[in-house]
Order: structure tokens, then sequence, then C-alpha cells
């Protein structure tokens, strides 16, 4: 269960708005982090640019925590983020994902995410 309190953690404060998104990451992600997501795969850096342009467009409230499986530093999870848009209409994804983790931050994101509520542009998904 390490990883997935780190997880949780990790998520609870990239999406803080009282925390910078640069120190989440640097507290979270590892140096090396890349994600495929949807077939689009991006490093740190275009990370950390992703996630200033959600929080440009949206906020989370909620994240429900359907499946989470951990085995040595790997993880696998089913989850639903819940938010609003700078409209204050619904967003709701879910996201299915695999987690390897390093140095005890995350190392690498391999997934889906499936809109349900919202519009891609607000989430930042447009390209993907």
């Amino acid at each position: 269960m390490m990883y997935t309190e780190l997880l949780k953690n990790a998520w609870n404060s990239l999406y803080d708005p009282q925390i910078e998104v640069a120190q989440a990451i640097e507290q979270f992600f590892h140096p090396d982090y890349e994600q495929c997501i949807n077939g689009v795969c991006i490093n740190r850096d275009e990370y950390i640019h992703h996630v200033l342009e959600q929080k440009k467009n949206m906020t989370i409230d909620t994240i429900d925590y359907k499946h989470i499986l951990e085995k040595g530093n790997e993880l696998f999870a089913i989850y639903y983020p819940r938010g609003k848009n700078a409209n204050n209409l619904p967003i709701e994804a879910e996201v299915i994902a695999y987690f390897r983790f390093e140095n005890q931050k995350i190392f690498r994101i391999h997934g889906s995410v499936r809109l349900i509520k919202g519009d891609l542009a607000d989430v930042d998904m447009k390209n993907s």
C-alpha cells in the first residue's frame, strides 16, 4: 500500500489550488518521468505544461478510486476524477493506468483516459 498512498498524495497535491504545480511535480515525479496516455507520450517538462493548462480550465474536487493493485514498485489503478470546468460545469473521467515507481517517485504512467462529462479542451485532451 506504500505506492497507493504516494499516488493519492501526488494527485491531491498536484490539483490543490494552493500548491504550485512545479513544487508537486518535484516532490512526487521522478526527474526522468514519462507518460503515455491515449497514445500521446510526454516527458516531465511537457507534463508540467499539461497540468498548468488543465488548472487554468478546471478543478478536480474528488477522485474515486475503484480498483488498485500494487505489487513491488508497480501499481495498476482504475479511478474517476470529478470536478468542474471554468464555467462551473461538471467534468468526470475514467482513468485506467499502470504506474511504475523509482526512488519513491512516479517514474512511468501508461494508460487511457475516457472523458465521461465535460469538454476535451477543458481537460487539455484536445490532441489525444
